[in-house]
């Protein structure tokens, strides 16, 4: 991600230049130049998302970020939804669909300090904490 650019100690940085895909930068980055690890936590957030649901983030020029697709899934990936969708899984298989949309939405929080930690993320998918 991008904030491979940074010294070892450093957690964030300013920048004039936005560079990324649109619709996967994090609101940030995007708006006011600021990038941080957490930056690359909310493209995760995106990307485990789509997996998960099969859906594609569509920005367009009038809305560059992902705020309507998110807000869409938010809405509309209900318990009900994933049990329909996926109507052959067994209740452990839903139930780790859930958790992966539950993951990718922390993930892509507008307050960068609430996305979780690359470590708990691994952690929730390697199924090795609560949800």
């Amino acid at each position: 991600g991008l904030s491979r650019l940074f010294g070892q100690e450093q957690t964030r940085a300013n920048t004039q230049n936005v560079v990324g895909s649109y619709g996967y930068i994090a609101p940030e980055y995007l708006y006011r130049g600021e990038i941080s690890t957490q930056s690359d936590i909310y493209s995760l957030g995106l990307l485990i998302i789509e997996t998960t649901t099969g859906e594609k983030n569509q920005p367009n020029q009038n809305e560059p970020s992902a705020r309507d697709f998110i807000e869409n899934v938010r809405q509309n990936w209900t318990d009900g939804r994933i049990a329909s969708r996926y109507s052959m899984l067994k209740a452990n298989d839903l139930q780790e669909i859930k958790v992966c949309i539950k993951i990718g939405l922390e993930c892509v929080q507008i307050d960068r300090k609430k996305r979780p930690s690359i470590e708990n993320i691994v952690k929730r998918l390697e199924g090795r904490c609560a949800n």
